[in-house]
């Protein structure tokens, strides 16, 4: 069958594979392609393609096909269905059966009637409803993470102690009701494969699926946790990466932190360590009916689209011509899936142009994957990438092969055509412009400012009666560096496809590591955006309405040049006292939540980098200490779920998950060491040996033309708290015996420019923290933090910073009715995420009065740093000299 793979479709493949690596920045992305050849009565598979690509910048070990293992992630979850139906077809356990025939003090707790929109009363002990089939089809009811064993869990349980713990859990719905995706409910599943068969989990699929599949170098027990070796013969698990949406540097691996290789508690819901190879081999048990580890008729009930309740089979399952179809009238669509999908026995069944799709994802700390069979084609793809949440991207991945390779395997004995009377040529055409359409993602570009203006701003479902619902809004906006994205769950990047020869429309897509490929919006040839009734019915995903009034109005949509009139621009309202004690970080293991403010309500951001409305719900207060509930929209990746802050004198201590605690943290750096700063006695040895350590850049004509102006004598209303003259700085020691500060002579006068702006139109003014910075200063600090935060937060002193060549600004703003310096979203000199300019925390307030500042500076030819929101740098044609003049030397 290789005879499929020509050169073209290989150099496609390798070039839109090729193509994500770069544009996104993924170190690693492998592949697997399996086809079953159908001209033959012993169906044999065949590996048609598997490669493994990688960035040419990786830092990391580069994986093999046969010897690195990758962490699948949720794909783990196919494999504890399968052990759970052997054990069907061995006749020892029921999918109809209570979970509490096999975990008898299984008992979960009824739902809060807070989290219907009206008062419930449900019938007593619900846990006692849940079935082995509810678990897997994920309609148990039971909460997505367990308390216990979970992604969060500073030490992880067992898989007993998981269990026992889902006791103090309570249920978010009642079950069969509604689809709610549960981890914790599949590592039930797992932990009754062990009661079942009196054998650990990861020992029963070893012995029962790994085995007889041929899959000798996958494994679900804690082994090979490492990701260098001396003999490359040996075994060891690729490295994953994770990113954050406050890493501006989208092209610097860099800037990615190596994933922990935790091994969860829930380990069956994700815990499969397995080779491209090994892989390979479970495409073909997809792909072959089932074969050797199920009955025939379990697997395609496997493959069946089910209800919530209970199980269902096909009828006439012998003699069923057709067992493989993909049903768009199926009970319990998955209303949190792209698309039209539905799920079979845990697996998630979708439709490929009339073909039937059984897939599973997996997102697990440094790994995205993908794992896709269409039994009735005979084609299954298996993608890995290894960096954090890039599941849009693996997804687009096994779709693109799928569709340079579908036209191989359509024939008029399928179903499409005998069933559906469709013919081939139809579904070829489909296919083909489904390909060419991701051909031409290849090729998109920037979205153009002319276009920007028409479709930046609030995006909305329009609704008689308020919803709380993740979805309805979409939020397009510009950043501070000319990325156009959009906003709603998470953050994505947009970009604009060359114009349709056929058409003329132009098309707007999601270009990011999340959101990829996606249609946003199809703007018809000759669209007319002047006419405003015209514009209207422009649908950004064919369904939200834009708000032009919101988008002329909001400083959150404005474009950061040229300057904005304040007679167009409105304020937004500072958010209650009570709410803005909660807004900041909550840690646990290699996570955080963090909660912030925008339109007047708090989000929820979990897992690093999906953001979520809260609904208040209520709040108790017992002496000290206060209660507050908030409930999580039904669309959210935790839907429906609770979220408990406890408070003590009104300051939070945790806030709690489902029962998951996330401890507090200040962020303040007000009379306290932050981490990776040395100790005091450190930073100071270090400014001591700077006065003796030889200036690498000694220029005398530059020391004596240093052309730098004393700040204080440009306006009575630029005002002055000069950090690095105090202990108020992330050194904790006084670093400039003098507070003053000096700048470059051209930049004072930029400078001057938008403090006069600032002061004229917006009654605020500009407050200096530190500018012109001797080199030996610039020294002090790189010896005082770790080598991690040297070049980040601290300039190399062996190229010196800009600070040092007078062209260099810390500064924040002032209220200059009152003389108070305006609260922004973190504090200066904060070595922390919030001090990054796409930090996306804090409340609405704080952001707009950032945005401001970035404003009035970028028009008067300062250049904003990334990772400091206080710092700007002068933009010059040719680079200022550095200098190493102390401010008592300065004329």
């Amino acid at each position: 069958m290789t005879e499929i793979l020509s050169k073209e479709i290989i150099r496609d493949i390798n070039q839109f594979i090729e193509f994500q690596i770069k544009d996104k920045s993924i170190p690693c992305i492998s592949v697997s392609v399996v086809a079953r050849d159908d001209s033959s009565n012993k169906k044999e598979c065949h590996n048609l393609f598997k490669k493994i690509f990688h960035h040419q910048d990786i830092k990391t070990p580069i994986p093999t096909l046969d010897k690195t293992l990758f962490r699948v992630a949720s794909v783990s979850k196919l494999f504890t269905y399968v052990a759970i139906l052997q054990l069907v077809d061995k006749g020892l356990l029921l999918l109809e059966d209570p979970v509490t025939k096999y975990i008898p003090d299984f008992q979960p707790k009824n739902p809060q009637s807070t989290t219907y929109s009206i008062e419930k009363e449900f019938e007593p002990d619900l846990y006692k409803k849940i079935t082995i089939f509810n678990l897997i089809r994920h309609t148990s009811g039971l909460i997505r993470e367990p308390i216990e064993g979970n992604y969060f869990n500073e030490i992880q349980s067992d898989l007993i102690t998981l269990v026992k713990t889902m006791n103090q859990s309570s249920l978010v719905s009642e079950p069969w009701t509604e689809h709610k995706y549960s981890n914790a409910a599949v590592a039930v599943a797992g932990y009754i494969v062990e009661v079942v068969s009196g054998e650990p989990f990861a020992d029963y699929v070893e012995k029962n699926i790994l085995i007889p599949l041929g899959m000798l170098n996958s494994t679900f027990k804690n082994e090979y946790a490492y990701t260098e070796v001396k003999d490359e013969n040996q075994l060891r698990t690729a490295t994953g990466h994770m990113w954050r949406y406050w890493d501006e540097t989208r092209t610097n691996l860099s800037v990615y932190k190596e994933a922990p290789l935790t091994y969860f508690g829930m380990f069956p819901a994700a815990g499969l360590a397995t080779t491209v190879d090994d892989i390979s081999k479970f495409l073909q048990f997809f792909l072959q009916d089932g074969k050797p580890l199920l009955k025939y008729d379990t697997f395609v009930q496997f493959l069946t689209q089910q209800p919530l309740k209970s199980p269902i089979k096909p009828e006439n399952i012998d003699t069923l011509e057709f067992p493989y179809v993909y049903n768009e009238n199926a009970v319990a669509q998955s209303p949190t899936s792209i698309g039209k999908s539905s799920y079979g026995l845990g697996v998630e069944i979708c439709d490929f142009f009339g073909y039937q799709i059984a897939r599973h994802g997996g997102a697990v700390n440094g790994f995205a994957t993908d794992f896709r069979v269409l039994p009735e084609l005979g084609l299954g793809v298996f993608t890995c990438s290894t960096l954090d949440v890039c599941n849009a991207v693996s997804q687009q991945i096994s779709e693109y092969i799928t569709c340079q390779l579908a036209n191989n395997f359509v024939e008029e004995t399928h179903s499409l055509v005998k069933l559906n009377k469709v013919e081939v040529s139809t579904t070829l055409k489909l296919i083909e412009k489904r390909k060419q359409f991701l051909n031409s993602t290849l090729l998109a570009t920037d979205i153009p400012d002319s276009l920007y203006d028409n479709i930046s701003g609030y995006w909305y479902l329009p609704s008689e009666e308020e919803t709380f619902n993740d979805n309805d809004s979409i939020q397009i906006m510009k950043s501070y560096n000319g990325t156009v994205y959009s906003k709603d769950v998470v953050l994505s990047k947009l970009a604009i496809l060359p114009v349709d020869e056929k058409t003329g429309d132009q098309i707007i897509i999601t270009a990011d590591r999340m959101s990829c490929n996606q249609v946003m919006l199809t703007i018809p040839k000759d669209f007319n955006f002047n006419n405003k009734e015209e514009s209207k019915k422009l649908m950004l995903k064919e369904k939200y309405t834009r708000d032009s009034e919101e988008a002329e109005h909001s400083l959150i949509y404005c474009k950061y040049k040229p300057l904005p009139l304040k007679s167009q621009i409105t304020i937004p309202p500072p958010l209650t006292e009570e709410f803005k004690d909660l807004v900041g970080f909550y840690l646990a293991r290699d996570h955080m939540a963090m909660i912030f403010e925008e339109n007047g309500h708090l989000n929820f951001n979990i897992e690093w980098l999906f953001n979520y409305k809260m609904k208040f719900l209520s709040a108790t207060q017992n002496g000290q200490i206060s209660i507050v509930h908030f409930l999580l929209s039904p669309t959210a990746m935790y839907n429906n779920e609770i979220v408990t802050f406890h408070m003590k004198n009104g300051v939070p201590l945790f806030l709690s998950l489902s029962g998951i605690k996330f401890q507090f943290q200040s962020m303040s750096t007000a009379g306290k060491q932050q981490p990776g700063v040395y100790p005091k006695d450190v930073c100071s040895k270090a400014l001591t040996q700077s006065f003796n350590t030889p200036f690498p850049f000694e220029d005398e004509n530059a020391r004596i033309n240093h052309n730098l102006v004393d700040l204080s004598t440009l306006s009575p209303s630029l005002k002055f708290d000069i950090k690095y003259a105090t202990t108020d700085n992330f050194t904790g020691i006084q670093l400039y015996k003098q507070a003053k500060a000096f700048l470059n002579k051209d930049a004072a006068k930029c400078l001057l420019s938008a403090h006069n702006w600032l002061v004229g139109n917006w009654n605020v003014g500009i407050i200096v923290f530190d500018s012109y910075r001797p080199w030996n200063i610039t020294w002090t600090m790189a010896e005082s933090v770790i080598p991690e935060f040297r070049g980040l937060y601290v300039a190399s002193p062996t190229t010196g910073s800009i600070h040092n060549r007078g062209g260099a600004l810390d500064i924040s703003l002032y209220d200059l009715s009152s003389g108070q310096v305006i609260e922004m979203v973190g504090d200066f000199d904060e070595l922390s995420i919030r001090s990054h300019r796409s930090y996306f925390g804090g409340t609405e307030l704080q952001r707009w009065y950032r945005k401001l500042l970035t404003i009035a500076l970028m028009n008067n030819n300062f250049k904003p740093y990334e990772q400091e929101w206080w710092h700007f740098d002068i933009i010059v044609e040719k680079p200022l000299p550095v200098l190493n003049v102390q401010f008592d030397q300065i004329n």
